[in-house]
C-alpha cells in the first residue's frame, strides 16, 4: 500500500476492534474518503467471517469446543530446543542422582501409606534442590500411577500432597543442572497427572478435569515430549467418556494411540485401544468397541499386565452383555478363568468373577448373578480384601431381592449387618434403611440400589483409611 493509505495490519486491527479511541477515529475518517481502503477492509471482514465459520465447522467435526486446551498439542517449548545436546554434558550428574533416587522413591511411597497429615509433613522436609530427591519424587509419582488400581485413594492423596508441596518451591532455588535435568514443572505435571487419575478412579470427574489440564500445560511448557503429552491425553480421553463427552474423548484416544504406535509402545497402544472402546461404547457403537477391547487383551496377557488384562476382559464381557450376547459373555469369562493361575493371581480371579457377576446382574439374570457374587465374595474374603467382599455381598443381597427371594436377601442382610458392625465399616443407619427398603412383600428396589451405591462408596473409603 502507498503511504497515503492504511496498511493491512491497521485494517486488521480495525476489523478486530483492536484500535484505541484516537487510532480508530483517524482510521474511520480516512475510510470515509478512501474507496480503496474501504474495499480492502470489506475483503478482510469477509475473510474473517469465512475463517470463523471454518473454525466452527472444524470444531464441530472433531467435537472440540473453541478454546479447549486439548484441541491441539502444546508446541515444543522454545527453551527445549537443543536441550538433548546440553544434557549430554550433564549425563554423569543425572546418572549419579538417578541411582540415589530409588531409596528416596521408596520412602515417599511408604509415607503415602500413612495419614495425609504425616505425608504432607514428610514431603515438606524434602530438599528439592537436590537432584536425587527430585528424581525420587518423580519416580514415586510415576510408580503410584502404575499401581493405582491397588489403592486409588492413596494415589490421589500422594498426587495432591505433591502438588501442594511443589507449589511452595521455586525453580530458581535449585542449581541450574538440577532444573535442566528434571524441571520442577515436569515434576508438578506428574503430580497433577496422578491427582487427575485418582480423581477419575473415585468418580470426581470435574475435579479431575483441572488436574489433567494442568498436567498437559506443564508437560508442554517444561519438556514437551510426545510420550508425556500422549499419556495425559489417554487419561483425559477416559475421563471425558465417563463425563459424557465421548466424541472428543474418542479423538484424544486415537491421537494418543497414533503417537504410541509411532514410538513402538505396544502396551500403551493397547491402553489407548481400551480408551477408544470405552468412548465407542458410550456412543452406542458397540461392535467397534468390542473389536477395540479384544485387540488389547492379547497384549496385556503376553506382558502380564493383569490389571489392564482384567479390565479389558470385563469390558468385553459387559459389551457382549449389553448387546444381548450373554452366552458368548459366559464362554469368554469361562475361557479367561481357565487361563489365570488361581495360585499366582487369585485377586485377578476375583475381579474376573466379579465382572461375570456384574454382566449377569445388568442382563437381569438375578439368580445367576446372586450365585456369582457368592463366589466372588468368597475369593475376596480368602484374600483379606474386606471392602471388595462386603461390596459383593451388597450386590448379592440386591440380586436375591430382584430375583424374588426376599427370605434369602433378608438372611444375607443380617450376616452383612454383623460384618460391617464388627469392622465399623458402615453407618448402621444405612443398614436400617436397607432393612426398611427390603421389608414387606413389595420391596423398594430402587431405594435398595441407591443405598447399595452409597454404602459401597462409604465402606471403601472407611476401610481404605483404616488400612492406610
Amino acid at each position: 500500500m502507498s503511504p497515503g493509505h492504511l496498511d493491512d495490519f491497521t485494517l486488521l486491527r480495525y476489523a478486530a476492534l483492536d484500535l484505541d479511541g484516537a487510532e480508530r477515529g483517524e482510521a474511520e475518517e480516512h475510510l470515509r474518503g478512501c474507496a480503496q481502503c474501504a474495499h480492502v477492509l470489506s475483503s478482510l471482514e469477509k475473510l474473517d467471517v469465512e475463517m470463523k465459520t471454518l473454525a466452527k465447522d472444524l470444531a464441530q467435526e472433531t467435537g472440540f469446543a473453541p478454546g479447549d486446551p486439548f484441541a491441539a498439542r502444546p508446541e515444543e517449548p522454545l527453551h527445549s530446543r537443543g536441550r538433548a545436546l546440553r544434557l549430554q554434558n550433564l549425563a554423569e550428574i543425572a546418572l549419579e542422582a538417578s541411582e540415589r533416587a530409588g531409596d528416596e522413591s521408596s520412602r515417599i511411597l511408604e509415607a503415602a501409606r500413612r495419614p495425609q497429615s504425616e505425608l504432607a509433613s514428610s514431603l515438606s522436609e524434602l530438599s528439592l534442590a537436590d537432584l536425587g530427591i527430585r528424581f525420587g519424587l518423580l519416580y514415586a509419582l510415576q510408580e503410584a500411577g502404575r499401581e493405582i488400581a491397588e489403592s486409588p485413594l492413596r494415589a490421589l492423596g500422594l498426587g495432591l500432597a505433591a502438588v501442594d508441596r511443589l507449589a511452595k518451591e521455586h525453580a530458581g532455588d535449585a542449581p541450574e543442572a538440577t532444573e535442566r535435568i528434571v524441571p520442577l514443572e515436569m515434576v508438578a505435571a506428574q503430580g497433577h497427572l496422578l491427582a487427575a487419575q485418582g480423581r477419575t478412579w473415585t468418580g470426581e470427574l470435574e475435579k479431575a478435569k483441572g488436574h489433567f489440564e494442568q498436567a498437559y500445560r506443564l508437560f508442554g511448557r517444561s519438556i514437551g515430549d510426545e510420550a508425556s503429552l500422549a499419556i495425559v491425553e489417554l487419561g483425559e480421553a477416559q475421563r471425558r467418556a465417563f463425563a459424557g463427552d465421548s466424541l472428543t474423548g474418542l479423538a484424544l484416544a486415537r491421537r494418543c494411540r497414533m503417537s504410541f504406535t509411532d514410538m513402538g509402545l505396544e502396551d500403551f497402544v493397547a491402553r489407548a485401544c481400551v480408551a477408544e472402546g470405552i468412548c465407542l461404547s458410550k456412543l452406542g457403537r458397540e461392535a467397534e468397541a468390542l473389536a477395540a477391547f479384544q485387540s488389547a487383551i492379547p497384549v496385556f496377557q503376553q506382558r502380564e499386565l493383569w490389571s489392564n488384562y482384567v479390565g479389558a476382559v470385563n469390558a468385553v464381557g459387559a459389551c457382549l452383555g449389553r448387546t444381548g450376547r450373554l452366552d458368548e459373555a459366559r464362554r469368554e469369562y469361562a475361557r479367561v478363568l481357565k487361563s489365570i493361575s488361581r495360585e499366582k493371581h487369585a485377586a485377578w480371579v476375583g475381579y474376573v468373577r466379579n465382572g461375570l457377576a456384574m454382566v449377569l446382574f445388568e442382563a437381569g439374570s438375578y439368580r445367576e448373578a446372586a450365585l456369582a457374587f457368592v463366589q466372588t465374595s468368597r475369593v475376596f474374603r480368602d484374600l483379606g480384601l474386606v471392602a471388595h467382599t462386603l461390596t459383593a455381598s451388597l450386590f448379592e443381597i440386591e440380586s436375591w431381592a430382584r430375583a424374588g427371594d426376599l427370605g434369602r436377601a433378608s438372611h444375607r442382610l443380617e450376616i452383612f449387618r454383623a460384618e460391617v458392625a464388627q469392622r465399623d465399616a458402615l453407618d448402621q443407619a444405612i443398614v436400617r434403611r436397607l432393612e426398611e427398603a427390603l421389608s414387606g412383600s413389595d420391596p423398594d428396589l430402587e431405594e435398595v440400589a441407591k443405598l447399595r451405591q452409597s454404602a459401597g462408596q462409604m465402606m471403601r473409603e472407611r476401610l481404605e483409611r483404616m488400612s492406610g
